[in-house]
């Protein structure tokens, strides 16, 4: 069979993080991704969890249903392989086997747990290889729902790295009960999220920062005013810190359902934004960091290129990523 007449491999990849569940459908091959469908669903797996240490039965169906639909789309797209990774909810969820084994038993899907260490590579991987210029110093921040990934890195390579107890769903039901938010409930989550933010050294360097997940894709929809996702217009925006502050003020005034019409703002992220744009603010007071770059990539990307092999961990090397179409 001559070799031009092969069809690309066509795989996917599942991140089933603490508030959302992120599907990916590309094809591999010659050291390229083109990528084919890309999906977002806020489903809340860990509602709760910083309170009871398990998963409640309406999150795991929640999780399963969502699952059964992103299978079921990947077998209309003709998908030949399928990876699942869990981060922090399953990480740290007491009854995470027993989701999993019933992902297993239903879907056939095996779910692998990943360390807070691999998850900021895969993070830092999807970063520095869709860059124009990976060998600048990177600043990569992964908000998740129940954790924040900080990573450092240059030429491609981690350096140092931090998984901090700072997710926005676990900031938003632990620090902001009150609707809309007062001030007290708003200082003492600042001063916890400066406090885990200590546990990174600064180093005397410039930093690019790039926020990667959904609060800074988000972020970039309201400051734009969109009025649906367009990923042309939010992937590699760049968020000064002028315009995340007068975020900030603008969220800090609102309550719930008035955030929940605001232009450019998903709904589902409406109860969780404060939290998510108060990580990133200090992370760049932290830092020092005049702006970020927002990504729509993340951990489902870097877990593509690794499985694939297009961009194994010790290269630099920059693949090419084309999008749907």
């Amino acid at each position: 069979m001559r070799s031009d007449l092969i069809s690309p491999e066509r795989v996917a990849s599942i991140d089933i993080g603490t508030n959302t569940i992120l599907l990916l459908i590309a094809e591999g091959e010659g050291g390229n991704l083109r990528v084919l469908e890309d999906r977002e669903a806020v489903v809340r797996l860990g509602e709760g969890l910083h309170r009871t240490g398990i998963l409640s039965e309406e999150a795991m169906e929640r999780g399963l249903r969502a699952l059964e639909q992103y299978l079921s789309r990947c077998e209309e797209m003709g998908v030949q392989r399928t990876f699942a990774v869990g981060t922090s909810a399953l990480r740290e969820a007491k009854n995470s086997e027993h989701f999993r084994q019933k992902v297993k038993e239903k879907f056939c899907l095996d779910i692998e747990v990943i360390s807070g260490e691999e998850e900021a590579r895969l993070s830092f991987l999807a970063v520095a290889m869709d860059l124009s210029y990976p060998f600048q110093p990177l600043l990569v921040v992964d908000v998740g729902g129940g954790s924040t990934e900080i990573v450092l890195g240059r030429d491609g390579q981690v350096e140092r790295w931090e998984s901090l107890p700072i997710g926005i769903v676990r900031l938003t039901e632990k620090f902001l009960p009150s609707d809309p938010v007062k001030d007290p409930e708003y200082r003492a989550m600042v001063e916890e999220i400066d406090k885990q933010l200590q546990r990174v050294v600064a180093p005397e360097v410039p930093l690019t920062m790039v926020s990667i997940g959904g609060t800074g894709t988000a972020l970039a929809s309201v400051e734009q005013g969109l009025e649906s996702f367009q990923i042309e217009k939010i992937h590699r925006f760049v968020m000064t810190r002028e315009a995340l502050q007068r975020q900030l003020s603008l969220y800090r005034s609102l309550n719930l359902g008035e955030r929940r019409r605001l232009r450019g703002l998903p709904p589902a992220r409406a109860d969780v934004i404060l939290a998510g744009a108060s990580i990133l603010h200090r992370t760049m007071e932290r830092f020092g960091c005049p702006s970020f770059w927002v990504s729509a990539h993340g951990v489902r990307y870097g877990l593509l290129y690794k499985k694939m092999g297009i961009a194994p961990f010790s290269s630099p090397s920059r693949p090419t990523v084309s999008g749907p179409g």
